[in-house]
């Protein structure tokens, strides 16, 4: 099964912000979304999810399913979103927060296999031992943590995450992209992940797809598609691309840094000796 996005337009009032943007999901791969502020990545999720609507294109499931089309309690059986933040509702406890995951598949009552999918969900993000507290006791970092985990708990065939680990550390940050990915291949999740952290994009997903003002201008592995003339593009940075691990890494560049970097790249490409290069760096740095 897959997810397709053909020609998508989407705007508010007059002003376009994702336009003309075509790009397919498979069930069971993680897909980083990445672009600059204002680029149109939370614009492109939130319609898939059914929360904007496209003026231009379509967004199939399976091949005939149109998700614009669907009823809700229809759609929320297939899609999964997590927003960026979120007000938790007030008097629910984790656990009562996180069973709202799966109020599309009962009636007045939870059965016992949706509290088993709810009891796995906090298991999965490190909410087990907190289940009774009150969601208004909790940080910032805490409440995404119920967000994704009640969208886990929804059992989606599509998972969307839009900067889900902005406001979690760096433990929570790689638990969250470590369970993401798992349930993308443990359940076959169609899942999309929009991210601002190259390098993590980089290790986790399985293909990235940049947007630019709107427009997608580059897809696919992060090792293939990654450049920095690509990056320069996206984010108006100059960098260094390495390996580290197998995995790709993008290394932003100052302006010393990139003094220093270029005339290594000119000695290496023209065959000067490192020597040379170094007195022609001290005589530009002196």
């Amino acid at each position: 099964m897959t997810l397709n996005i053909d020609s998508l337009v989407v705007g508010y009032g007059k002003r376009n912000v994702v336009k003309g943007a075509s790009l397919e999901i498979r069930k069971g791969e993680l897909v980083g979304l990445l672009g600059s502020n204002g680029s149109g990545k939370s614009t492109l999720i939130k319609t898939i999810a059914g929360i904007n609507r496209q003026s231009a294109g379509t967004i199939t499931w399976n091949g005939n399913v149109d998700l614009a089309r669907l009823p809700r309690r229809d759609l929320a059986k297939i899609v999964a979103y997590v927003p960026q933040s979120i007000g938790l509702s007030f008097g629910l406890n984790i656990k009562e927060a996180v069973l709202l995951g799966r109020t599309p598949y009962f009636g007045t009552r939870p059965r016992e296999e949706d509290w088993d999918h709810v009891e796995d969900a906090m298991r999965l993000v490190g909410l087990d031992e907190l289940r009774d507290r009150s969601v208004t006791e909790l940080s910032g970092g805490q409440g995404q943590r119920v967000l994704i985990a009640r969208a886990i708990a929804q059992d989606p065939e599509i998972l969307l995450l839009d900067e889900p680990t902005s406001a979690l550390d760096i433990r929570y940050q790689w638990q969250t992209l470590s369970v993401a990915r798992e349930i993308t291949r443990k359940n076959n999740v169609a899942a999309v992940i929009a991210i601002h952290d190259l390098n993590q994009a980089a290790r986790f997903t399985d293909r990235v797809v940049f947007l630019h003002q709107g427009e997608v201008i580059a897809q696919g592995a992060p090792a293939d598609v990654y450049s920095p003339e690509l990056i320069k593009r996206v984010y108006g940075v100059d960098v260094e691309i390495s390996t580290y691990k197998g995995y790709v890494q993008v290394h932003p560049l100052s302006e010393r840094d990139q003094l220093h970097h270029r005339p290594f790249q000119a000695a290496h490409a023209v065959g000067v000796s490192s020597a040379d290069a170094r007195l022609g760096l001290q005589q530009l740095t002196a």
